[in-house]
């Protein structure tokens, strides 16, 4: 049995590739009303889709020796590099159409892709949604070095944080500040004797967060970052 989000999908899906049905167009025209993010949704993958005009796809099968690298990885070796991310809250997915998706996900082959020069990524001051904001941390702990970026999405704020010197399996909380002083959790990361890349995200939307904090479980806040006015 399909869920909600399945349903939604399809109809995302559809509505993208012009292939709606009227019955259907009626029943996205009531999806759009009570989830105000689908326009965005289907505006960010007409984008995509207009970009990808005229991509071409070169199937080949891999050669031995890299099937036999791959069936000798361990499990241990798969899972042993640390990666902490946590996402406390539920966010719409992205989808992609299916006829890209086959693409992609065709297992057994490497799929090469000769792509026209172009950047996807959003460009534009604090709160362009999908842009990478850069934000000045400060007051890191003696010995370590903590950079952190913000993304806005139509569902809330992403923080991306670099992190290195931090105390090995310790727990530090990275939380959203906004500006009436309501906190938002955006999860939690653990230290590591090897340098944190992690993405957490807050069901808080970018123009109303005026600060960033990173907090252990003593002292409190560790470091932070005010953030410009959107």
């Amino acid at each position: 049995m399909n869920s909600p989000d399945d349903r939604a999908a399809e109809l995302i899906a559809a509505a993208v590739a012009g292939a709606l049905t009227p019955a259907e167009s009626d029943e996205f025209d009531d999806l759009r009303r009570r989830e105000p993010w689908i326009d965005d949704e289907v505006a960010s993958l007409r984008a995509l889709t207009g970009e990808l005009d005229g991509v071409s796809w070169t199937p080949s099968e891999p050669d031995g020796s890299l099937r036999d690298r791959v069936a000798s990885i361990s499990l241990h070796e798969a899972t042993d590099a640390p990666a902490p991310m946590t996402e406390l809250r539920p966010r719409p997915r992205r989808w992609v159409l299916p006829a890209l998706g086959a693409a992609c996900l065709a297992l057994g082959l490497v799929v090469g892709v000769a792509l026209p020069s172009f950047n996807t990524t959003p460009s534009g001051p604090p709160g362009t949604l999908g842009a990478v904001e850069p934000v000045d941390v400060s007051d890191g702990p003696e010995g370590t070095t903590i950079d952190a970026d913000l993304v806005a999405h139509t569902w809330g704020t992403e923080a991306i944080v670099d992190a290195a010197g931090l105390e090995v399996g310790a727990t530090y909380a990275v939380v959203l500040v906004a500006s009436d002083g309501t906190e938002y959790s955006a999860g939690a990361m653990l230290g590591s004797a090897v340098p944190i890349h992690c993405s957490v995200n807050a069901a808080v939307l970018r123009e109303d967060v005026a600060r960033l904090e990173i907090r252990d479980a003593g002292s409190g806040v560790v470091a932070a970052a005010d953030l410009p006015e959107v």
